[in-house]
């Protein structure tokens, strides 16, 4: 059976074939930084144009069910669509890139990391630990805040503390932030 880390190969070079800026988001990047725990979905964002779709597919590859229609919605809604590994069962969730400040900063800060036996392009610690905090204002979920504190110990020291502290600021997250910079 295939593995995640397959999977997160498959997925990197596809996206790399096909020449689709991307970046890895959500758990998978932090257990690049923290704790790796298993997850049901491997999360990406993704440049992608409308005209990019068909050759994202085509790298994919059979391996994969993709939905071109899905496709072009999330594309047209800034929204996400997701695809499916059929060996594995294991979905990845492409998120389209929107026009927000964060967003925007996020994706020109990611990192180009070797991790899961290729290179692929990474949200940083920081950027992780944000996005790991907005979710949680929305969907509060104790998985969020583990893989929260696992970066802060796992990177104490290493981050840029005063680019989390301005942007915890202006997401609305700063109460939570600082709460978890204190336990750790």
């Amino acid at each position: 059976m295939t593995s995640y880390s397959d999977v997160v190969r498959e997925v990197i070079s596809a996206l790399d074939t096909s020449g689709v800026e991307y970046m890895v988001v959500g758990s998978f990047a932090a257990s690049v930084y923290g704790v790796s725990r298993v997850t049901h979905a491997i999360d990406v964002v993704v440049a992608l144009r409308l005209e990019e779709i068909p050759r994202l597919q085509k790298a994919l590859g059979p391996e994969f069910f993709f939905d071109e229609v899905a496709a072009a919605e999330a594309v047209g809604r800034s929204d996400m669509f997701n695809v499916l590994h059929m060996d594995s069962g294991l979905k990845v969730d492409f998120w389209i890139l929107g026009d927000k400040d964060f967003a925007r900063n996020q994706f020109a800060r990611r990192r180009s990391t070797p991790t899961w036996g290729v290179t692929g392009y990474v949200a940083t610690p920081e950027d992780t630990v944000l996005s790991k905090l907005l979710w949680y204002k929305i969907t509060p979920s104790d998985r969020q805040l583990s893989d929260i504190r696992d970066i802060l110990i796992v990177e104490k020291g290493l981050l840029d503390y005063e680019y989390m502290k301005h942007w915890a600021h202006r997401l609305g997250v700063q109460d939570l932030y600082d709460k978890l910079i204190e336990e750790t």
